[in-house]
């Protein structure tokens, strides 16, 4: 079910992983219970996917011996962390946005400004950095807005497929513009 390590492997480093079956499994189980639970929460299916995705994708590569011992509270944890991030980043966004005062606009302050100019520009070139097809599926689904299955039929490509692609997409740019994930 699981790979826990043993004395040789602790030594060596290597971590316990979830394998695929059992991934899958836990995929089955828990997904649609966490969509469920982010559906009160969240309007859009496309963001409560995304949400889940994340979550899933976190847990996949954690060495936490709570993801492997309960991933469903594991999950669970993960989701309210996100959520919370989502939040505070909307909370930020509102801040930073300019105050309309009669027809005038309040600028934002420097330091705000070039914070938010460096950061998209760490995002443009985390985005140029992607393997072709999974910038291609990326953009489709973010910039175009268009939906997972859309993109399958698309491409021609499963639904499963443009979910990893996605999926990829998002670690390798948080690990491009922020902290680890």
């Amino acid at each position: 079910m699981f790979r826990h390590r043993d004395r040789a492997g602790a030594a060596s480093g290597v971590e316990a992983r979830l394998d695929t079956t059992t991934f899958d499994r836990i995929y089955r189980v828990e997904a649609p219970r966490l969509r469920q639970f982010l559906k009160r929460r969240i309007w859009a299916e496309e963001d409560r996917n995304d949400l889940v995705q994340e979550a899933f994708l976190r847990l996949f590569v954690s060495r936490s011996g709570a993801a492997q011992s309960n991933p469903g509270a594991y999950l669970q944890g993960i989701v309210r962390h996100l959520l919370a991030d989502r939040v505070r980043a909307w909370a930020k966004v509102q801040r930073s946005q300019p105050i309309q005062i009669g027809d005038a606009m309040e600028p934002l302050a420097p330091d705000v400004a070039a914070e938010i100019s460096d950061l998209k520009q760490r995002y443009r070139q985390a985005i140029e950095g992607l393997p072709p097809k999974t910038k291609e599926v990326y953009l489709l689904h973010r910039s175009d807005e268009i939906g997972y299955r859309q993109i399958a039929e698309q491409l021609g490509i499963s639904i499963r497929t443009v979910e990893w692609h996605v999926a990829q997409a998002i670690v390798r740019i948080s690990r491009s513009i922020g902290p680890n994930v």
